[in-house]
C-alpha cells in the first residue's frame, strides 16, 4: 500500500490528498475521505478516523443540526448484483424517452453522504448518463431532515451542487420555471431543480419558502417518515393530521409557488394537506400501498386525493419499497404493477417517474442498519435488511427505456408513455411554479 497524507479542510467540507495510493490504498483514500466529510456535514462536530474504517462522532452536534452519528463501519456496496444489472431495451423506447419531456422527480443524492468523496468525481459522469438517456430535467436532492438539517448544512448541500453545474455551464441549467425548463432543453442542457427532504430548511419561518423558492426550491416534503412541527410522517402509528403550523406552510407553499409533496408523510397528514391545498399535490417518489404493504407506499385515498387536485404520484424504483420480498435486483414487472395500479385508479395524468436513486449507497446502506437507522426507519428491522443487501435501486438511466417497453407491451400508447416520463408532471409545474 502506498504511503498516503491528508490535508482535511473540515470548515469548508473538502480533502485534499497529497498522494492518492492504487488498489487498496486508493479504496483506503475514498473512503477516508467520506468520513471525514461527514464530520463536516454534522454541524461542526468533529469527526475521529479510526484505522478500522469506523466513525465515530466525539462532540455532540449544536442545536439544529444532524442527531449524532453512531460508531459504525462504512462498508462497499458498489458491486450489489443491482449495480451492474442490465435492462434490455428496444430502440422505439429509446426513442420515445429522448423525444419526452422526460423528468426524474427525485434524484437522491444528498452531500456529501451520497456521493464517493466531497469533491463528488463522478458527478458529470451521472449526470451525462442521465442526459444521454434523454431526461431533460433532474430534481436534486442536497439534503435531508434525517441528517444535517441545519442552515449551514443545506447551503453547503446546494453549494456542492452548484459548484458542480458552474463547472461545466453549457451542461447544466438552473430550473425555476417551466419556461426555465423550455430554455434548458432549446440550449440542450440537462435542467436541475432542488428539493429538500422534510421542513426543517424553513426553520419554522414560512416566509422562507420564499427565499428558498428563489434558489430553485421546486418542493420539499412535509414529513420525512418521523413527526415534526408539520404533522406525521409514514411511520408514525398515531397517524395524526397536519397542525396549525403545516396548515400555515400549506398556505405559503401556495402563495410562494411551491409544491406540496406528500412521500414520507402519514397518510392523515397527507389527507389534510391535499384538502388544504389550493394547488395541486405531488407524491414526488413512492409507490402504492396495494402492490407493496410498506409504510412508504400511498394508499389508495391518498392516491385519488392527489389525483383529484390534479397532481401526480410518482413511482420510486428502491426494490424493497416496491417489492416487500426485498429482492437483490428490481424488475420492470414490479415496477409495471405499481403503475398500471394507479393508472386504473386515477387515470395515465396523475402518474410519474421519481427513481429516488442514490449515486454512491456505501453510507446510507451502512448507516441504515444502526440503531439510528432504525429509528429513521422504524420497520422491525426490514431496513437494516434492506440495507445489508446495499438497498438495491436501478439508476433512471439504467432502467427507463426498458420500462417504457413494458409498458408498450402492456397496450400504452406512445403518447401515454410521455406524460408518465414527466408530460404530466411539466403541466403541474406550469400551474405552480410562478
Amino acid at each position: 500500500m502506498d504511503k498516503m497524507t491528508q490535508q482535511v479542510d473540515l470548515v469548508e467540507g473538502h480533502v485534499a490528498s497529497d498522494s492518492i495510493g492504487t488498489g487498496k490504498g486508493r479504496e483506503l483514500s475514498r473512503r477516508s475521505m467520506l468520513k471525514t466529510s461527514v464530520g463536516a456535514a454534522i454541524g461542526g462536530a468533529a469527526a475521529m478516523i479510526l484505522p478500522s474504517g469506523i466513525v465515530n462522532a466525539t462532540d455532540q452536534p449544536k442545536a439544529g443540526s444532524a442527531p449524532k452519528l453512531p460508531d459504525f463501519e462504512i462498508k462497499d456496496y458498489s458491486k450489489i448484483p443491482q449495480r451492474t444489472h442490465q435492462y434490455p431495451a428496444s430502440e422505439r423506447a429509446k426513442k420515445i424517452v429522448r423525444d419526452s419531456m422526460a423528468i426524474d422527480t427525485l434524484f437522491s443524492g444528498l452531500w456529501p453522504s451520497q456521493w464517493s468523496s466531497p469533491k463528488a468525481p463522478e458527478f458529470h459522469d451521472e449526470m451525462d448518463k442521465c442526459k444521454a438517456a434523454g431526461f431533460n430535467v433532474l430534481a436534486a436532492c442536497p439534503s435531508a431532515d434525517s441528517l444535517d438539517a441545519s442552515v449551514e448544512g443545506i447551503m453547503k448541500g446546494a453549494q456542492f451542487y452548484l459548484s458542480k453545474m458552474k463547472e461545466r455551464p453549457d451542461n447544466y441549467m438552473l430550473i425555476r420555471t417551466t419556461k426555465d425548463i423550455d430554455e434548458a432543453h432549446k440550449q440542450n442542457k440537462l435542467g436541475i431543480y432542488f428539493t429538500h427532504q422534510g421542513t426543517q430548511i424553513f426553520g419554522g419561518d414560512i416566509d422562507r419558502v420564499g427565499l428558498w423558492r428563489e434558489m430553485g426550491y421546486g418542493y420539499c416534503l412535509l414529513a420525512y417518515n418521523q413527526r415534526n412541527d408539520v404533522g406525521d410522517g409514514c411511520f408514525e402509528i398515531e397517524n395524526r393530521g397536519l397542525t396549525a403550523y403545516g396548515k400555515k406552510l400549506v398556505d405559503a407553499y401556495n402563495r410562494y409557488g411551491m409544491l406540496v409533496d406528500v412521500s414520507h408523510t402519514g397518510e392523515r397528514t397527507s389527507l389534510d394537506a391535499i384538502e388544504r391545498s389550493s394547488q395541486p399535490v405531488i407524491s414526488s417518489h413512492s409507490g402504492a400501498k396495494a402492490i407493496a404493504d410498506y409504510q412508504r407506499s400511498l394508499t389508495d385515498a391518498v392516491i385519488k386525493g392527489v389525483a383529484a387536485t390534479g397532481g401526480v404520484c410518482s413511482i420510486n424504483m428502491v426494490a424493497a419499497f416496491m417489492d416487500t420480498s426485498n429482492p437483490d435486483i428490481l424488475t420492470t414487472d414490479t415496477l409495471f404493477q405499481h403503475i398500471d395500479y394507479m393508472v386504473n385508479l386515477v387515470g395515465i395524468d396523475h402518474v410519474g417517474f421519481g427513481s429516488d436513486y442514490i449515486p454512491n449507497i456505501n453510507f446510507t446502506a451502512s448507516i441504515i442498519q444502526t440503531p439510528m437507522g432504525q429509528k429513521v426507519f422504524p420497520d422491525g428491522g426490514y431496513s437494516a435488511a434492506v440495507g445489508a443487501k446495499g438497498f438495491p435501486t436501478p439508476a433512471p438511466y439504467q432502467i427507463v427505456a426498458a420500462l417504457i417497453d413494458k409498458m408498450l407491451e402492456n397496450g400504452y400508447s406512445e403518447a401515454d408513455c410521455g406524460k408518465f416520463l414527466g408530460g404530466n408532471m411539466y403541466r403541474v409545474f406550469d400551474q405552480v411554479w410562478v
